[in-house]
């Protein structure tokens, strides 16, 4: 109790306490037994003292050593140059040449001059947050790069889809004027259908029910997600897409409040059309299906029509199959906001791919092939009452006729 007293005691210690020239034990005992406490409590015995110079001799000792220091060991990021392209195809959905454009399309956005403790290479960073859009898992795309924390992972898919949104511009454009004679007649030699520049849908994205108002993001399904809609060209690259709005909202509602519409209502498209499922409006650059076919010749028109129209839907399961975390087997687990962001970067990553022809896995792809209805039956029961005298929609309608007589009465 007493040798507990003097360790926790404030005594001032002599000046010449840790002297490494003077033999330590004399001089400790001899500060202690002119220390007052001595004097105070007679049951301080020599043996006590000693005990006491003990415990002092060894941590004077160890105040002595030098203190080693353990060096932080680093492992290795995985070296992407390394491994096979259908692994990285696997993983990250693009091979090794595919990596390496991105690598010199972001580095200037992605390089942190201010980084330190071996940061994530710009590579690394582009294949984790790949690695994520793939599998829609932090724990998957931190197991794919050994040395890298699950937190440093979020950080580069954060960076790395902030990057992508802001060459959103450059890679989700609609073709220029020079090419709407070509993108025309690849339409038409899809279905027969004439003058379509592209095609309009929309799909659900699932995401966590978010906080405050979840039962907005509540569709027709019953599960949270946001709407997703794009325009596509014959190549299923997307053309225009926005992913903001919450999965209860009507296509016609999206629509209206898209880029696109006031864009096509500005005359971009020229001559041509837009082709959209019955939740669409009627317009001259938006032609969507004849709702009670009466001739043969209408029929025919829808039947076209539809055909055509399957592209979205075949784009929607491109985006999916290629980026997994859109799919909905696991809900993006984030804000509303940064679900869309991440959105446009998967649709900017979707439109790199088709640009340099980068397959898809092998099972990955069959599914992507196959029929698809989700995209088809999510249009179903979304029919818009319009008003028919307006004059925007008696002037899609003159559009409908003269596109029904002109090529499909004669068939």
């Amino acid at each position: 109790m007493l040798i507990n007293l003097l360790l926790s005691s404030t005594l001032p210690l002599p000046p010449y306490f840790w002297d490494k020239g003077r033999p330590f034990q004399p001089v400790c005992r001899k500060w202690l037994q002119e220390a007052p406490i001595k004097l105070a409590d007679p049951r301080l015995t020599m043996a006590d003292i000693d005990a006491l110079i003990l415990i002092l001799a060894r941590r004077n000792a160890r105040r002595k050593s030098p203190r080693s220091q353990t060096k932080k060991r680093f492992r290795l990021h995985q070296n992407v140059q390394q491994l096979p392209d259908e692994l990285l195809i696997e993983r990250c959905r693009f091979d090794r040449e595919g990596i390496n454009y991105l690598r010199g399309l972001l580095s200037d956005k992605l390089v942190n001059p201010y980084a330190h403790n071996h940061p994530l290479s710009v590579e690394a960073k582009i294949c984790a947050a790949l690695a994520y859009y793939t599998s829609n898992s932090f724990q998957t795309a931190v197991g794919n790069f050994v040395g890298v924390s699950q937190s440093t992972i979020s950080h580069a898919v954060t960076h790395v889809t902030d990057a992508l949104v802001e060459l959103g511009e450059q890679f989700i454009k609609f073709p220029p004027l020079e090419s709407h004679e070509q993108e025309k007649q690849q339409f038409r030699d899809i279905a027969g259908f004439p003058d379509v520049m592209g095609v309009v849908g929309c799909t659900h994205i699932a995401i966590r029910a978010p906080p405050g108002d979840p039962h907005t993001f509540l569709n027709h399904k019953s599960f949270h997600s946001l709407k997703l809609q794009i325009t596509a060209d014959v190549n299923s690259t997307i053309t225009s897409v926005v992913a903001r709005f919450p999965g209860s909202s009507k296509d016609l509602f999206v629509w209206r409040k898209s880029p696109m519409a006031v864009r096509c209502a500005a005359g971009c498209l020229g001559t041509g059309h837009l082709l959209g499922g019955p939740g669409y409006p009627l317009r001259s650059w938006l032609l969507t299906p004849v709702r009670r076919p009466s001739t043969r010749a209408e029929e025919l028109y829808n039947q076209a029509l539809r055909r055509t129209l399957r592209l979205v839907a075949h784009t929607c399961r491109l985006l999916k199959k290629r980026f997994r975390c859109l799919d909905g087997a696991r809900v993006l687990n984030c804000f509303p906001e940064k679900c869309g962001r991440i959105i446009i970067a998967c649709c900017v990553l979707h439109n790199i791919a088709v640009a340099r022809n980068v397959p898809l896995p092998p099972e990955e792809g069959a599914a992507a092939q196959g029929p698809g209805t989700e995209e088809e039956e999510e249009e179903v029961g979304e029919t818009e009452e319009e008003d028919a005298a307006s004059p925007q929609c008696q002037l899609g309608w003159q559009k409908r006729q003269a596109v029904i007589q002109q090529h499909f009465d004669k068939l």
